[in-house]
């Protein structure tokens, strides 16, 4: 079964905490099972030796999930990857499961999803970095409210 693995940043830069630990998990993953990566610039992988393949960006410019989602399943489609692995932070690994799960759909794609097992390594309040750029990722919500960013 030919996989990859697909980061999604969480806030910006890549400097920041969330993001470094984002690349850490998608570098090990992919170092020790050998596979490509897909992710955005502010997810800096970390090992050498790591092949990855970055999502089209206007960078500073946000990258919604859904784009990098279609970028992703259109990436798979023409390397015959049939399962990801999904890196990313723990109050946004819903969201991202949920694009995946819809750019797959709208390719009519066979594409599994499985959640990396260290995505839910830290605690929700880990994640959310006062010195991001973007404002919903800078201090977590009330509860699950946090969960829909």
């Amino acid at each position: 079964m030919p996989a990859a693995v697909v980061a999604f940043a969480f806030g910006s830069p890549n400097t920041l905490r969330s993001n470094r630990a984002i690349a850490e998990m998608a570098s090990a993953m992919a170092a020790a099972l050998g596979l490509p990566v897909y992710a955005v610039l502010d997810v800096c992988l970390l090992r050498q030796g790591v092949e990855v393949h970055l999502t089209a960006e206007n960078y500073p410019e946000r990258v919604p999930t859904l784009r990098e989602a279609r970028g992703a399943v259109a990436w798979a489609l023409e390397r015959r990857i049939d399962l990801f692995w999904l890196c990313a932070a723990t109050p946004h690994v819903v969201r991202c499961r949920r694009d995946l799960a819809y750019a797959i759909r709208e390719r009519d794609a066979a594409i599994a999803v499985k959640i990396a097992p260290d995505a839910g390594l830290h605690p929700d309040d880990f994640w959310f970095c006062p010195d991001s750029t973007q404002l919903d990722t800078r201090i977590s919500a009330c509860g699950d409210c946090g969960r829909l960013f």
